[in-house]
């Protein structure tokens, strides 16, 4: 009876610290980067939502018992409306109008200082395909908690086909790197 007192507390005490969490969107950025036959690139992201339960320890992220992050495919922005619509339009936004992220696992944690390195693996959506991708993240819990850190990939691993511009001329490069930095907050 003790022992099943004592899972029954554990258990209990385990999710009574998990805390509920939502992406801040004044304190968030992203962008993606890429290169192309003519220059190098960039599209920030202007909208997100997300969500998390995270299990903070102290000064730092414990567990991550739950964490999403959606961008609107038409809330990337170039400043040019030519790449916005070409990149819509490879991104397949009417059909799958959001990327999303969807938190998997803590793969390993590495203190730095007084922030913490997390390799983390989770399933990402572009276009309505979905990859399991790994990434390494620093996380800072001073003001909310904040995920820093960035993902390279083909477009080709996502079946999509990157962009072309002017008649097939300029074209862009396969591989972009998405910078992110995600603040959480109650």
């Amino acid at each position: 009876m003790k022992k099943l007192i004592l899972i029954v507390f554990i258990f209990t005490l385990h999710f009574a610290n998990a805390q509920q969490f939502k992406l801040n969107e004044g304190q968030t950025q992203l962008t993606v980067e890429g290169t192309s036959s003519l220059h190098d690139w960039t599209i920030e992201a202007e909208e997100f939502q997300g969500n998390a339960e995270i299990v903070l320890e102290g000064n730092q992220v414990g567990e991550i018992k739950s964490l999403t992050f959606k961008v609107p495919v038409k809330g990337l922005k170039s400043g040019k409306s030519a790449m916005d619509d070409n990149t819509y339009e490879a991104l397949e936004a009417k059909s799958h109008p959001y990327i999303t992220y969807q938190f998997k696992s803590i793969e390993s944690k590495k203190k730095a200082g007084d922030k913490l390195v997390l390799t983390t693996k989770g399933n990402l959506t572009i276009a309505g395909e979905t990859k399991v991708v790994n990434m390494t993240v620093t996380t800072d819990v001073s003001r909310g908690v904040e995920f820093d850190g960035s993902v390279s990939f083909n477009m080709t691993d996502f079946k999509v086909d990157p962009p072309t511009a002017v008649f097939g001329t300029i074209k862009t490069g396969n591989k972009v790197t998405i910078n992110f930095k995600a603040n959480y907050s109650k």
